[in-house]
């Protein structure tokens, strides 16, 4: 990008009389405070277009300018990028080739000692900017009773701090393959129409995977782009999964593995568990009558003094104490009964070599 776009590109559109940078937002409502860089998930279009190991463009032009001023800055970014992308293709293409390369040849073989980032945030870290606008004055509101920023017309030229540093706050070591049993069509759905590769059981297959067991589920108030979001916490799980046949195995030697990563990793901003196409998991279908688990509890109790300590502990939640539901749950979540497939993820990680039976 430093070589072709702000090198090449960047001087040609400046040069037709636009001004540009790149795509930041405002620490706050006061712009003295500095700006800071937006950070794509993959959701966005400049979030997932390195994924797949391509370039991406995103171009934004402001509100308040002249419709005429917008739709010429940008054509002329058009212009020069499409222009730049026409002179030096080869490369681009060289550029493409190799990364869809590297990323299968990574899928080949498993490092526990890999970090693949998840997640990033920006640091306090930050460099002058020189910044190019109009004379602002902050003054409050009476409509919304916060401060409003009001333009003038007059230029203003400030040195402010520009905050373009990010650091990995969330990485995993990609398996080599996942595995997703075949009743979560609306997943697989979702992956075909990203084109992933993958083949499918013959037959029922017991198979050592890793895995997680979520705890703290917390719903959204609302929905979001028509589903309802949560937030989680991981607790990783090994163990041997019997998945039945049609199961999708997805290898990560394959040039969108980027893109199965993030889809299939809780901890991912974007991923299936976070967009609740997992909820079902979380939903408890069977109970215990209290009439039923009274007695059960109390035969619990004396073959387990380890149990009772347990509970004792418990009834020093006053909140606890006083709820006879929570108290009988919690001897029917510890009993045999107990669905121990609630909060448990269905997607298998594999990461030794692994061969479909016939």
């Amino acid at each position: 990008m430093n070589e072709h776009f702000d090198g090449k590109v960047v001087p040609e559109v400046e040069k037709e009389g636009n001004l540009l940078t790149h795509y930041l937002q405002f620490d706050g409502r006061d712009v003295s405070r500095g700006i800071e860089t937006f950070i794509p998930t993959p959701r966005f279009a400049t979030g997932y277009a390195p994924l797949r190991n391509r370039a991406g463009l995103l171009i934004e032009t402001h509100s308040l300018k002249p419709y005429k001023s917008r739709v010429r800055g940008t054509y002329d970014i058009l212009r020069y990028t499409i222009e730049e992308i026409n002179r030096t293709k080869a490369s681009l293409f060289e550029a493409n080739k190799k990364a869809d390369a590297e990323t299968i040849e990574r899928g080949k073989a498993f490092d526990a000692n890999s970090k693949f980032p998840l997640r990033l945030e920006i640091t306090k870290k930050s460099t002058p900017f020189d910044f190019k606008g109009v004379e602002y004055k902050l003054e409050d509101s009476k409509i919304s009773g916060a401060k409003r920023i009001v333009y003038g017309t007059k230029p203003l030229d400030i040195t402010i701090p520009k905050f373009d540093e990010a650091k990995v706050t969330t990485f995993v070591s990609p398996p080599l393959y996942y595995i997703v049993p075949p009743q979560w069509q609306p997943v697989i759905e979702v992956l075909e129409a990203h084109d992933i590769k993958f083949q499918r059981l013959n037959k029922r297959q017991t198979i050592e995977v890793e895995s997680y067991r979520f705890s703290d589920a917390k719903w959204a108030n609302a929905s979001f782009e028509s589903r309802l979001t949560l937030s989680f916490k991981t607790n990783p799980v090994k163990e041997k999964r019997e998945f039945p046949a049609g199961s999708i195995v997805i290898p990560l030697a394959q040039e969108a593995a980027k893109v199965v990563v993030h889809l299939l990793e809780p901890n991912s901003p974007d991923s299936f568990v976070y967009w609740g196409f997992f909820n079902a998991i979380f939903e408890q279908k069977e109970y215990g009558e209290g009439y039923v688990t009274e007695k059960l509890a109390r035969e619990m109790l004396a073959k387990n003094p380890e149990l009772k300590k347990e509970f004792d502990e418990k009834l020093k939640d006053e909140k606890f104490a006083k709820s006879a539901f929570a108290r009988l749950s919690f001897f029917f979540e510890r009993s045999p009964y107990f669905d121990k497939r609630i909060g448990l993820y269905p997607v298998g990680r594999i990461i030794e070599k692994f061969e479909i039976e016939k």
